[in-house]
């Protein structure tokens, strides 16, 4: 290989050796073939350097040639410093061109053929041609990772170009294929000939030939088995869950001791004949000795109808028997409730305060207009008329009622007296009757004392007077309270029982609404006077009050309703008092005293 040599700039340098091995000096002088000569051998060597370059890089014919311009124009460039080709003639000038275009092509057809010659160096396989990095030959040198841990994932074959190309070109196909076939549905004149249809393979069962089930000619053939069709039989349908019944196995076992219990005294009473020698005669044992009576004529249910001994043929729909016996009364039997348990009783309903209520009414009230104005809104309700009175109809109409207020005035008090018509027209509606204002009341004053009752016990020192007599027993029953009221000379007792609401009531009229103090003015004339005269004088001067002795929780009520009995002595109130079982009432009320508390 030949050593490259430096480009010249211009001049000759007297130390530098030549190219070609020889040791002449080159003359200053004169510009003869020499500098020619030089400035072609530099131009040559040019051209082989951008050749070679070339062919190491295999690049496009495009850029050899723009090297080979180059150099070219380097060597007219040494030839104008030079003087070279300064004064040369158009047929030199033409040859040197032919020349130049000659270079040019060799250098081109080295390119495309990569001659032997030269420097042998391999493009790397992640350039291209024109080397640059190839994107796609990264992507398949680089193998991806398989981070699957079970056998079947990391078997899985990743697809590489070709797969994945011949998919898409298969997908490709189905596509158009299913296009064609969406246009011939849709105009049949696109498509030459429709598909055929693909035919569907039947399964033709044949029945067996008679010879097949004959023993004499088919020695295989088996008579024992059922074979009733040799046709396939379809599938039965799986079998549904069958729950077994409560007390199935144990009625199944009672049954089995009470046969065996049977069969046992069965042979103990064989055995018993056996010995006595009854057995030959008489067979008790078996079942044929026991003599069943034949069915009545008549049922019992339909000797009404029939008789005694008719037959059932004799049966006349209008006999006297049938006319006197079928009414048209209907029978209800008396239901029986199943012998099982009820279950948990209902739930109670919650118990709401005032402020909960009130607030559960302002929701539904809230909800009820929201649904109207809805139905207003979508037209199946007319629209509420304004709520016109005398003190807004101005702000309300505007220039209605300024235009006519004489009419608007006419027609705001016909809209009041509609309004308070309707008011009282669902007042009346709503109102109560008598009864029920009764009933109403009486649900207020009755209290449920099945739990609990309350007692209360007075003392009252004269209870003669017939208007303290009417308050005690009038608002006793009044309040639904039980009791009785026992009249006696100095001491008279009052016994009531009842609910919490009443109790306190009653203890309000007897201690203090009644005057107890008050003279009795229903006696007059000289005897009354003279009786009052007498009375006083047996009272010693005692005044008359009332005394609440005890007052507590008992659990039932003793007395039935509320009585005012006259007791003229004491064994006249322990009778009445025993009956009830209130005695110690009266015990407590003799023994009381105001020092006792």
């Amino acid at each position: 290989m030949q050593k490259r040599s430096a480009p010249s700039d211009g001049g000759n340098d007297p130390k530098r050796p030549r190219t070609d091995g020889s040791a002449q000096p080159v003359s200053s002088s004169g510009s003869g073939p020499d500098k020619d000569k030089i400035a072609q051998m530099i131009a040559q060597k040019r051209a082989e350097i951008a050749a070679k370059m070339a062919q190491m890089s295999k690049g496009a014919s495009s850029a050899a040639v723009a090297s080979v311009m180059k150099a070219q124009s380097s060597a007219n460039a040494v030839a104008a410093v030079t003087g070279v080709g300064v004064g040369l003639s158009k047929d030199e000038i033409k040859k040197r061109m032919e020349d130049v275009a000659a270079r040019i092509k060799a250098t081109m057809g080295s390119v495309v053929a990569a001659p032997k010659g030269g420097l042998k160096m391999d493009v790397h396989p992640l350039f291209d041609k024109a080397g640059n990095l190839d994107a796609d030959s990264i992507k398949s040198m680089v193998r991806p990772t398989n981070l699957s841990t079970a056998k079947a994932n990391q078997r899985v074959v990743v697809p590489n170009k070709e797969a994945m190309a011949a998919a898409a070109a298969a997908a490709a196909r189905a596509i158009e294929k299913e296009a064609k076939k969406k246009a011939a549905a849709e105009d049949p004149s696109v498509s030459g000939e429709p598909e055929p249809a693909p035919e569907v393979k039947k399964l033709d069962l044949v029945e067996p030939p008679a010879d097949f089930f004959d023993p004499m000619k088919n020695p295989y053939f088996d008579p024992k088995i059922a074979a009733k069709m040799s046709m396939p039989k379809k599938r039965m349908a799986g079998k549904s869950f069958k729950f077994v019944q409560p007390n199935k196995y144990i009625d199944q076992a009672n049954k089995l001791r009470q046969q065996a219990a049977l069969e046992k005294l069965k042979a103990e009473i064989a055995a018993n004949v056996k010995k006595s020698g009854m057995a030959v005669e008489l067979d008790l044992v078996s079942d044929l000795c026991v003599r069943r009576e034949p069915p009545p004529v008549v049922e019992w249910w339909d000797a009404p109808l029939l008789g005694p001994d008719a037959p059932y043929g004799a049966f006349d729909l209008a006999s006297q028997a049938c006319a006197n016996t079928i009414t048209d009364l209907v029978q209800h039997p008396v239901p029986i409730q199943p012998p099982a348990d009820l279950g948990p009783p209902p739930p109670k309903p919650l118990m709401l305060t005032k402020k909960e209520t009130k607030k559960l009414r302002r929701q539904r009230r809230r909800e009820a207009e929201k649904e109207k104005q809805d139905k207003i809104r979508i037209g199946l309700l007319p629209p509420d008329q304004p709520k016109v009175k005398l003190s807004n109809f101005t702000r309300v109409l505007g220039v209605e009622a300024v235009q006519d207020p004489t009419k608007i005035e006419a027609l705001v008090r016909a809209q009041m007296r509609a309004r308070q018509m309707k008011h009282d027209k669902y007042i009346a509606e709503h109102k109560l009757t008598p009864e029920q204002k009764r009933e109403r009341t009486r649900l207020k004053l009755v209290e449920n004392t099945h739990v609990l009752v309350e007692a209360a016990v007075f003392k009252v020192h004269d209870l003669s007077r017939p208007q303290h007599r009417f308050k005690v027993d009038v608002n006793a029953q009044q309040l639904f309270l039980s009791g009785c009221a026992l009249i006696h000379k100095g001491n008279n007792l009052v016994i009531v029982e009842g609910g919490n609401r009443g109790i306190k009531q009653y203890k309000k009229l007897m201690l203090r609404r009644i005057n107890w103090s008050e003279v009795n003015e229903d006696l007059e004339g000289e005897e009354g006077a003279e009786e009052n005269k007498d009375k006083d004088d047996d009272d010693d001067d005692t005044p008359n009050e009332c005394t609440l002795i005890w007052e507590g929780k008992i659990k039932k009520r003793l007395f039935n309703g509320f009585t005012v009995q006259d007791c003229r002595v004491e064994r006249d109130i322990k009778d009445f008092l025993e009956k009830a079982g209130a005695t110690h009432y009266w015990d407590a009320s003799k023994h009381y005293s105001a020092e006792t508390l």
